[in-house]
């Protein structure tokens, strides 16, 4: 097996484990059958254990597995905080969740640029353009203050 498919599948694994640790961890919080909202934690856990792994498998259903995992480990971090302001802390919660989201953006990264060792010289708006980082970076501030309003809003 080439090293880079090696690396591959290690990182999917990774993925697979940190979803499965985080999914056991908040079906003890949200059980489905006690709260009618704790199908959203269930589902997208699922999502990320049994979907995403299999999508970033093919190259096809790459970027659809990165916006996935992007979106999710947002709403998630958003949410988790939320709760960790109201309620009580689950700092090392949202920890996983960044986590997630780092391994599934290592796997997008090793599969979509072949030549691992060129530089990247991304400047201006390209910044903040899908596939790079600061795409999710925007998106991850952007989605948290229309959180933020909704919330002090429409107390």
């Amino acid at each position: 097996m080439p090293i880079r498919l090696s690396i591959k599948a290690q990182l999917i694994l990774a993925l697979v484990l940190l979803s499965a640790g985080g999914f056991m961890m908040h079906s003890s919080f949200h059980n489905p059958s006690k709260v009618p909202w704790g199908y959203v934690p269930y589902i997208s856990g699922l999502l990320s254990m049994v979907a995403l792994p299999a999508l970033y498998y093919f190259r096809r259903t790459l970027h659809l597995a990165n916006i996935l995992n992007g979106f999710t480990c947002i709403i998630g971090v958003i949410t988790m905080m939320h709760f960790s302001l109201a309620m009580r802390p689950i700092y090392p919660d949202i920890l996983i969740v960044i986590a997630k989201f780092y391994v599934g953006l290592a796997i997008f990264e090793l599969q979509l640029f072949p030549n691992i060792d060129a530089p990247r010289m991304v400047k201006g708006w390209a910044l903040i353009r899908y596939p790079n980082t600061g795409f999710w970076y925007v998106h991850l501030f952007a989605l948290a203050a229309v959180y933020a309003a909704g919330h002090f809003l429409w107390r």
